[in-house]
C-alpha cells in the first residue's frame, strides 16, 4: 500500500497525524479595497473561528499585512508558504481564471524577515524559497542553508521545475538526489508541475515515495494546490500525505465533488438566501467536509477497504489499480 500515515512532531511538542488536509489562504485572485486592504484578510478572520488543527498562509501576505497577527495562534500548526505563488505568474489547477503575479517587491531577504518575525509562541512549518529555474541539487543545497536557521520549527523543501520554460518537473532528476532530501521534515511539489494528467501526477508521486523509501526517508510528501475531494484522495492513494489549496474558497464540496458555490447554495440552503450568507456557509461546511474526508482516509488505512471512502469508492479503486498497472504491479 502506497498510502500511509505519519506523525509530524513539532519541536514545541505539537504532534499532527497525516493525512492532513490544509485550508489555505492567498491574496492572489481576491479583490483589494481602495486602501489596499485585501479581501483575504476578512476571509481569514471569518474562518479562524472554525479552524483548529492546521492552515496555510503565504509569507508574501504576512509581509504585506494581509494576515492578522493573532491568526497564527488560531491553529495548532501553521504552514507558511514561501510567497512564490503570489509573486509569479503561476496558477493552480483550481484557478477559475489566471491572473499575473504581483507587482510588489518580493525576494528571499523579505522571506527571511517574515520567518524571523514569526511569534515564538506559535508552531510553524516553514517552506523553502521558490527556486524555480535552478538545478534540483542547487535548490536542495540553497534551501538546506536557509532552513537550517529555523530548526525550532518544521521545514518543507518545495521542489520546483529546473527550467521555467518547461511545464513539468523532471522526476528523474528529483530521484537522483532523493537521498539529499532526508534533512527536511516534508518534501513538497506543486500539483500542476507533476505531470500532464492526473494519472501522470499519481505515477510521479508514487515514484518519489518509493524513491524516498529506498533511502529510509519517511518525510511525508506535501502536494501544494490540491484540496478537492477527488484528486486529494487519488494523490493520497499514490503516497502523498499533506494537501493544501484554495479550492475550499473557490468552490463548495457536495457529495464527493467540488461544485459551483451558487449551485450548492440553491440545492442545500435555498434560493431565498443572500449570496454573502451562502458564501460564508460554504466556507464553514467545506472545513467540516475536509475534516470528515480526513477521517475517511485514515479509516481506509486500517485495512485498505475502498468502501471506507464515502463517495466514488469504485472509481478510486479502479484508479488505484490503473496506477499499480503503470508501476508494474500491485502495491
Amino acid at each position: 500500500m502506497l498510502a500511509r500515515s505519519s506523525k509530524l512532531r513539532h519541536p514545541s511538542g505539537v504532534t499532527i497525524t497525516t493525512p492532513i488536509l490544509i485550508p489555505s489562504f492567498s491574496s492572489k485572485g481576491f479583490s483589494f479595497e481602495d486602501d489596499k486592504t485585501s479581501e483575504i484578510t476578512g476571509i481569514i478572520r471569518t474562518a479562524s473561528e472554525w479552524l483548529t488543527e492546521t492552515a496555510l498562509v503565504s509569507a508574501y501576505d504576512c509581509h504585506y499585512g494581509y494576515v492578522p497577527i493573532e491568526f497564527y495562534s488560531t491553529v495548532d500548526l501553521c504552514f507558511v508558504d514561501s510567497g512564490g505563488y503570489e509573486k509569479n505568474n503561476d496558477y493552480d489547477l483550481s484557478t477559475v481564471y489566471t491572473t499575473g503575479g504581483s507587482d510588489s517587491v518580493w525576494n528571499e531577504s523579505l522571506l527571511i524577515d517574515v520567518y524571523n518575525s514569526l511569534p515564538s509562541d506559535s508552531s510553524f512549518v516553514l517552506v523553502s524559497y521558490d527556486l524555480m529555474g535552478r538545478p534540483i541539487l542547487d535548490q536542495i543545497e540553497s534551501s538546506t542553508k536557509l532552513l537550517s536557521n529555523y530548526r525550532t520549527n518544521l521545514c518543507t523543501m518545495l521542489l520546483k521545475r529546473e527550467q521555467a520554460s518547461r511545464r513539468y518537473i523532471d522526476i528523474q532528476s528529483v530521484l537522483r538526489y532523493a537521498n539529499d532530501l532526508g534533512c527536511f521534515n516534508t518534501v513538497g511539489f506543486t500539483e500542476k508541475e507533476l505531470g500532464k494528467s492526473i494519472l501522470d501526477r499519481m505515477y510521479n508521486i508514487a515514484r518519489v515515495r518509493e524513491g524516498l523509501d529506498r533511502f529510509g526517508i519517511d518525510s511525508p510528501i506535501h502536494i501544494f494546490g490540491s484540496l478537492d475531494p477527488v484528486t486529494t484522495i487519488l494523490y493520497f492513494l499514490s503516497g502523498a500525505e499533506i494537501f493544501d489549496g484554495l479550492t475550499w474558497l473557490r468552490y463548495s464540496y457536495l457529495n464527493g465533488v467540488a461544485v459551483y458555490t451558487h449551485n450548492y447554495g440553491a440545492l442545500k440552503i435555498g434560493i431565498h438566501q443572500r449570496d454573502d450568507y451562502v458564501k460564508a456557509k460554504s466556507f464553514v461546511e467545506n472545513i467540516n467536509y475536509l475534516q470528515d474526508l480526513t477521517f475517511q482516509m485514515r479509516s481506509y488505512l486500517l485495512d485498505g477497504d475502498f468502501s471506507k471512502l464515502k463517495y466514488n469508492a469504485d472509481f478510486f479503486k479502479e484508479s488505484y489499480n490503473s496506477l499499480c498497472s503503470q508501476l508494474g504491479g500491485l502495491r
